[in-house]
Parts: structure tokens; sequence; C-alpha cells
């Protein structure tokens, strides 16, 4: 654009200068083709401020309704803003202007609600406002350009709750521990609160939204972080992007703690993570996935896989199934979808388990296993010091002890 049109600037801190940007084009200079330029203009300024979709989730609080919209409405936002509430079952359907999407009374679906919402999107960048969660002026300026700038952006603002107007206190210790999530690692999607979110609408299309068969309060938001976060997305937290929530945060109220029990459950049935699950329990999807080749010395494949269940939460993968773990659910002949992959290249049998999601293992120079995740990360060369499994074997001393 500045080879084209002498005097048009050009800045190495976009993000700075569009906060101090205006949406007046500059006076025309001799030689610019002004009909050229006011269509590179809108072409650059659309790519820069594109489109928000705003999605809020609602039921029965049309006050609190018209208390986020009015929130919305003060944004400085300079590009276009749609409004969508998705009505999750009302006793009488809002009356707001803006799109309206509304599903049956089934109990507490507001991560259904919100898919919704997002279906009825036309924004390139989606923002999730719960319906008593009201945004502070200058929220949508600051998030907006994280997901301009990366796709794969997921954006949590700053929610104030309570009457002290601050954030909970675990929170405030996730932000200065991971740098306000620049220092994210595999346990972060614990801090995605979907109260104030922002995301790109190709991304979360790509990765099937909330998990719309959740029902119960809470749990949404940290199951689609941990999704989005295997996907490949880059969480943020912005400082600057404000909401007020007058209620006390959840954990600062009493709540039941039978109902809390209920959506921790419901994520352990989800997230296969250890933060997520007790260690011991048998889940249908393990954590992790051993694929054991099978190897001919009597007795060397049976060791291998006992030592992997004893490891933690561990399925094998073996085709066909060894007779003595016929019973057993957590050996198969197939996978279903582990966060980490193992695949063996030795019989050996780990010391603690891989947290890498693109290993190649080396003991003692040799290789011995590859490690596979859903995350896409470098591939990275790890030195164990895995036990090497030797045969044959007498399974009765074993068993034993002898």
């Amino acid at each position: 654009m500045a080879q084209r049109w002498p005097g048009v600037e050009v800045v190495d801190d976009w993000g700075a200068a569009l906060r101090d940007f205006s949406p007046t084009p500059p006076a025309a200079n001799e030689g610019w083709d002004w009909p050229d330029l006011a269509a590179e203009w809108e072409r650059h300024w659309r790519r820069l401020w594109p489109r928000v979709s705003v999605v809020i989730p609602h039921y029965n609080n049309p006050e609190g309704l018209r208390e986020v919209m009015r929130g919305v409405e003060k944004q400085d936002y300079p590009g276009e803003i749609e409004i969508i509430v998705a009505d999750d079952g009302s006793t009488v359907p809002p009356d707001v202007d803006g799109i309206v999407v509304r599903q049956e009374d089934l109990g507490f679906r507001a991560a259904a609600a919100r898919n919704l919402g997002a279906g009825a999107a036309s924004g390139e960048v989606l923002t999730f406002f719960d319906g008593d969660t009201v945004p502070g002026p200058g929220y949508l300026t600051a998030v907006v350009p994280h997901v301009v700038a990366d796709g794969r952006a997921v954006v949590v603002g700053t929610r104030l709750t309570g009457p002290e107007r601050e954030e909970p206190q675990w929170l405030r210790d996730a932000w200065t521990h991971t740098g306000h999530l620049q220092r994210a690692d595999d346990g972060s999607w614990r801090y995605v609160i979907s109260a104030a979110l922002t995301c790109g609408r190709e991304f979360f299309r790509e990765i099937g939204g909330f998990d719309g068969s959740l029902v119960g309060y809470g749990g949404e938001d940290w199951e689609f972080g941990h999704r989005a976060w295997e996907a490949g997305a880059r969480l943020v937290h912005e400082p600057r992007a404000v909401a007020v929530h007058d209620e006390p945060d959840w954990g600062g109220r009493a709540a039941d703690p039978a109902e809390k029990n209920s959506e921790t459950i419901a994520l352990a049935h989800r997230i296969t993570h250890p933060l997520a699950r007790p260690a011991g329990v048998i889940f249908d999807t393990a954590d992790i996935e051993v694929h054991v080749p099978g190897w001919p010395e009597a007795g060397v494949t049976e060791t291998v896989i006992i030592g992997w269940l004893r490891a933690g939460d561990v399925h094998v993968i073996i085709d066909p199934v060894p007779e003595l773990f016929l019973a057993d659910p957590r050996v198969r002949p197939a996978g279903n979808g582990a966060r980490i992959t193992v695949l063996l290249d030795a019989p050996v049998i780990p010391d603690t388990l891989p947290t890498t999601h693109n290993a190649t293992c080396l003991r003692e120079g040799k290789q011995v296993a590859r490690v596979r995740g859903r995350r896409r990360e470098a591939p990275v060369t790890v030195d164990v010091t895995w036990t090497l499994v030797d045969g044959p074997r007498r399974l009765e001393r074993d068993f034993a002890g002898w």
C-alpha cells in the first residue's frame, strides 16, 4: 500500500497504531486515485477490525440481559458488531434488538445455547458474554487484535466479581504464574472462562464449539479450553478487557457440594488430563494409549503390558489381545483417541509417564519409543531410564515376586 501511495505510513507495532488510529481517510496527495484508495482502505480496515458477533446466553433474566447489551452497544470498537441472544428456554422469550435464537428448556444448557448462537453468527470473531456479565469500555478493541494476529488465539477477559469488583485470587495467581498465559502449558485450560471469551469463528467451528451434551452449571469452559489447547490454540489473558459480574465468583459462593461434584465428574469423563480425573479409576478413554507390537520371547509382551498398566491412566493397544488380558477393558485391539499416544519400538516399562507431545525416546542411545500427541509441537529427542524387559520370562515367578 505504501508503494502505491507515497505518504501512507507503515508501522511495526500495528496493535498500538490501531488503538490510536482514526477512521477518517487522510487528505489526498497528488497522484492518488480516490476510488482505489477508498477500496484499499476499506479492505485493510475490515481485515484489522473484522465483524464481531457477540453471543449472550440467556435464561429468565431480562434486566441482566439489557445491562449486558448496553455494555456491548457502548463499545468503541471501530468495526461492525452484531448481537446474538441465545435463549436457553426462558418462560418469556427475550424482547430485544438483535438476533434471538432459542432452544427448549431441558435444564441448564449454556454450552448448547452458546453453540446455537455461534451457529447464527456472521462475524469472523466470536465474543461470548454471560447474560449477567457486562463488558466495560474498550473490551472488544482490546481482545480482537489478538485474534486478527493469530486465528487460533483464545482470549480470556478480566472478569471482576462481587461487590469488591475484583478477580478471584486463584485467577490472579494464574496470571502471575503464566505471565497472562504467555507461558501457558497443557494445564492452563483451567483458566479459560467462558463468561468473557473471544476466539475466531473458524477455529471455534474447527474444534466443534462447546460440548453441547453438558447439562448443569459450569465446566463447559474448561472442557472447551482443553480441546482448544490440544488443537493448537494460543491462550491469552487480556487484562485491559474488563467485564463485571455482580455476584461473587462460583468458588466464593456457598454452593451445593453435590452440584459441584457433578460438574467435576462430568469433566473427568471428558478431559483425560491428570488434573481432571482421579488415579486408579478406569475410564472409557485413557490419558495415554500405548501401542505394543508384541515380542516372540515368552512372557515379554505380558510383562510389558502389566508394567504400563501399573504406571497410571493407560490403555494398551494390541491385536490380538493376549489371553491374560481378555477380561481387562484397558487392553484393546484398537484405540479411541487418547491425549498422548506411545508407539513402542522395544519392550520397555516406564518409570515415569511421558508428558511431551512429539518425542523420540532414547534409552542408552537406542530408540525405544515414539510419543505423539494431539497438540502440534516441535519434535524433540528425550533420554529415558525406562526398564528394558529381557526374555524369555517365567510369569509365575514375576507374579509371585520370586
